[in-house]
């Protein structure tokens, strides 16, 4: 079986471990049975090593109880960037093993399930753990949003930038953030209600910039180029603003040529939402 799960960003400044949005960036799998576990991988991910630690391993043995199978993965997501990478892996595996339920088996082994919940569902979601059950919806968002994204050459280990939060916060900032994803989401269905000031966080960007401190200015220039709503891609190094769609190009050209002030390489690109999330591909009639 043959599977194709979109990247995504999630967090999306105030919605920490509960918002994301499907991006077309696409990882396809395919999976097979086999004699013993193998991985042929074409662009992202080629370099991680084949073992039983692999993604694809630990996936196959939760959904098959076994990792004797062959798996193509084709990726465009990039690694350790903050799109979701491992997330969508998850998920198409999980699929092309024949899962009951790709969302859950992906979101049991990221510990969180928004990632999931974009690359399963698509578009934007909200989605949490509720005592022992992962749930997850599908939000409303205007046509008119697409994304830039800002990808620097810098990698950042989302454990590590786990490891910075701090365990306890001020309740106004819990206040603060609550009231900010609340607006947030009642505004992502009409690009003209959306704000910069709602992207604003207080529970992690805060923290994830002392890793990586050019993330502020990163954000800057995607708010200077026009966008409405700026922040980290999940936990970074990627950073992504909205745009209305009728000034993207434009934007694109202004965040293109303000990345030369900066000392690391970095790639920008207009991404649109995606909005199919997981397609299964059984032959090639179904494409």
């Amino acid at each position: 079986m043959r599977v194709r799960v979109p990247a995504s960003s999630a967090n999306l400044g105030p919605g920490f471990d509960t918002l994301a949005i499907a991006l077309n960036l696409y990882t396809e799998v395919e999976v097979v049975l086999a004699d013993r576990f193998t991985v042929e991988t074409k662009g992202f991910g080629s370099e991680v090593a084949v073992d039983s630690d692999h993604l694809c391993a630990q996936i196959a043995r939760e959904v098959l109880g076994h990792d004797n199978v062959a798996v193509k993965v084709s990726s465009e997501i990039p690694l350790s960037r903050g799109l979701g990478s491992s997330a969508a892996l998850a998920v198409a595996t999980a699929a092309a093993c024949g899962a009951y339920d790709a969302f859950v088996v992906a979101s049991e082994l990221e510990g969180h399930c928004e990632n999931a919940a974009a690359s399963y569902f698509g578009g934007l979601v909200v989605g949490t753990k509720i005592d022992e059950r992962y749930e997850a919806r599908q939000l409303s968002i205007d046509p008119a949003i697409v994304a830039i994204v800002i990808v620097p050459e810098v990698r950042l280990a989302t454990k590590e930038l786990r490891a910075v939060l701090p365990t306890t916060i001020p309740f106004g900032d819990a206040v603060a953030n609550l009231g900010r994803l609340a607006l947030a989401i009642a505004s992502f269905s009409d690009v003209s209600q959306l704000e910069v000031a709602l992207s604003q966080d207080l529970l992690h960007e805060r923290y994830r910039e002392e890793v990586f401190p050019d993330a502020r200015g990163l954000k800057e220039l995607l708010i200077e180029a026009g966008a409405v709503y700026s922040c980290w891609s999940g936990a970074g190094s990627t950073v992504i603003g909205l745009f209305d769609r009728r000034e993207a190009r434009r934007a694109l050209g202004v965040v293109q040529s303000g990345l030369t002030a900066f000392t690391f390489g970095a790639t920008a690109q207009m991404l649109e939402v995606d909005h199919d999330g997981m397609v299964i591909f059984e032959d090639e009639a179904d494409e």
